[in-house]
């Protein structure tokens, strides 16, 4: 999934309230409801009123903070993929190299998913499901901002020499279908061991891009 700075273009939502520590609760406990209803259920049956008994409040208070399913359901994804963001530029922070951080960059992103399986799933649900204004599929809703900081990563190492050189878009996307696999995994299987697919997934990319397994 194309998400390392802050997920898929999603169109803004207006957001309602103040701001206030309570109502940033709720609207986390919110977003936890909603990512229990679309795995339970699925997209097109996660409605306000299903997440709303799922968080145990009256579905006028979900409108409250949110104004429709596609609102909460947005930033449930932006939050998601957000957070995904800030943790791969934490862990390549202060890390010199590219090959270093490649692997910094697909250990923390195999470890996001591996921690937040349940989360990510009810978020790639719901990009593939959702379609803009225009009938555009969210997951089509893309541009290379989505993939800076893996593309980065890979474009320093081909001009080093670290990889081997090939098109950037090439190695980008070789690179994401490999990370990309524990999102997959997750989604058919919630309580699979993401155990031997971390282990391995740092030497296939380096023997993919030449590169020494330092």
């Amino acid at each position: 999934m194309r998400s390392e700075t802050s997920g898929p273009r999603i169109p803004a939502q207006p957001r309602e309230g103040s701001g206030s520590f309570i109502e940033t609760a709720r609207r986390r406990q919110l977003i936890e409801a909603a990512v229990e209803t679309v795995n339970e259920i699925g997209y097109h049956r996660a409605s306000l009123a299903e997440i709303a008994g799922r968080a145990q409040i009256a579905k006028s208070a979900v409108v409250y903070y949110f104004a429709s399913k596609d609102g909460l359901l947005l930033e449930l994804v932006q939050t998601v993929f957000g957070a995904l963001g800030g943790r791969l530029l934490e862990a390549i922070d202060g890390v010199d190299g590219p090959a270093a951080r490649l692997r910094a960059y697909a250990e923390a992103y195999l470890a996001y998913v591996d921690a937040e399986r349940h989360a990510i799933s009810a978020a790639v649900e719901i990009v593939v499901s959702h379609r803009t204004s225009d009938g555009t599929p969210l997951y089509l809703v893309e541009n290379d901002e989505d993939t800076a900081l893996l593309r980065s990563i890979l474009r320093a190492g081909m001009e080093d020499g670290t990889f081997t050189s090939m098109p950037l878009d090439v190695a980008t996307g070789l690179a994401e279908s490999v990370v990309d696999r524990a999102i997959t995994l997750v989604q058919r299987n919630p309580h699979v061991d993401l155990s031997e697919l971390r282990a391995h997934v740092v030497p296939f990319l380096f023997r993919g891009l030449g590169a020494e397994d330092a």
